[in-house]
């Protein structure tokens, strides 16, 4: 409704998970090339960890699109709450394998020799689950098994979960420590810091059609910040809603009574949502509970790690290598 009005060809801030919006902040960066890395080595489960609206599904998108360009076959499941049954009849489905019968049996047989030929043909298999934290344990279960279809070098199967923080304690408790010692590689996800969040309007305003943006001023955006705690899809709402309101009142900016306005509506109060409460993850033994605590001391918004492996001395060699910027100058 307001993109002529403002010079947009688009609308800059809506909510689905567009990979040409993706902002690559560091963070993002690092997560993504942590993700390739995973489907380059096909090490087995890779966990994807991030607030509500940090952007995890947009970042699984990209990769989906990535893939698809270097002709992997990849599935994408977005709806956690399936049966068994159903989600075998999704992977049959999602990965083109013909088979006729509803037992499991035959379809766990036919599904094998699909990735195998897969394989052979050079195009490499991954199955990308969003809302893990919302799968029932039945459905862990049967991920923990996929995973045992593999040759004597390599998974046939490569799998990502993308989840909340609270996805790290389920994979916690005792009766799924089988599938947790699969996770060879934990990605993190964090809310947008100030500078991020700069990055990320003006980014997304420049995908738009506006390059040099002037509606929304730079001692805006600590406000901006202070109601949506840097959350992005918090961020596209607040925004959204206040160039909604800027075209009503016919104004050529963002002013701080129209922030403010728009903040209301949305029932959002600044400073109601603390970044360290996000943040904050009651001590735990489990590998994930202890990635989630990390890059609260600001050093770093991401892990992505072997457990076996001390986070500090991965992170500091694998920059040092350039290991993130060389991986994804492959992978542009």
């Amino acid at each position: 409704m307001y993109n002529s009005f403002y010079g947009l060809k688009a609308s800059p801030f809506r909510l689905n998970p567009d990979p040409s919006f993706m902002c690559m902040t560091e963070q993002h960066q690092e997560a993504l090339a942590g993700l390739i890395h995973s489907v380059c080595t096909r090490p087995g489960l890779t966990v994807l960890v991030g607030e509500a609206g940090t952007g995890k599904t947009t970042l699984l998108y990209t990769l989906l699109e990535m893939l698809e360009r270097r002709r992997y076959i990849a599935a994408l499941c977005t709806n956690p709450t399936l049966t068994r049954a159903e989600f075998y009849d999704l992977l049959m489905l999602k990965f083109g394998v013909d088979c006729a019968s509803g037992l499991k049996s035959r379809q766990l047989v036919a599904l094998e020799e699909k990735l195998r030929r897969n394989r052979s043909d050079g195009r490499p298999s991954v199955l990308l689950l969003d809302e893990a934290q919302r799968l029932p344990l039945d459905l862990l279960e049967e991920i923990r098994l996929l995973l045992n279809l593999e040759t004597p070098r390599e998974k046939l199967l490569d799998i990502i979960i993308a989840g909340q923080p609270e996805l790290g304690e389920i994979l916690g408790r005792p009766d799924l420590r089988q599938l947790k010692q699969r996770v060879s590689c934990v990605c993190k996800l964090q809310p947008l810091n100030l500078q991020e969040l700069h990055d990320y309007i003006k980014h997304r305003l420049a995908q738009a059609g506006l390059p040099n943006q002037s509606l929304f001023s730079d001692n805006l955006m600590d406000r901006i910040h202070r109601y949506t705690a840097g959350i992005p899809r918090l961020v596209n709402s607040l925004c959204d809603n206040a160039l909604l309101i800027g075209f009503a009142l016919e104004a050529p900016a963002i002013t701080p009574a129209i922030l403010e306005e728009a903040a209301a509506d949305l029932d959002l109060t600044s400073g109601q949502i603390l970044l360290e409460d996000l943040l904050d993850v009651p001590e735990s033994p489990a590998p994930l509970a202890r990635f989630a605590r990390q890059g609260q001391n600001g050093t770093s918004a991401m892990s992505t790690v072997n457990p076996s492996v001390p986070l500090d001395s991965y992170a500091a060699r694998q920059k040092s290598l350039g290991f993130f910027s060389s991986l994804m100058d492959r992978w542009k």
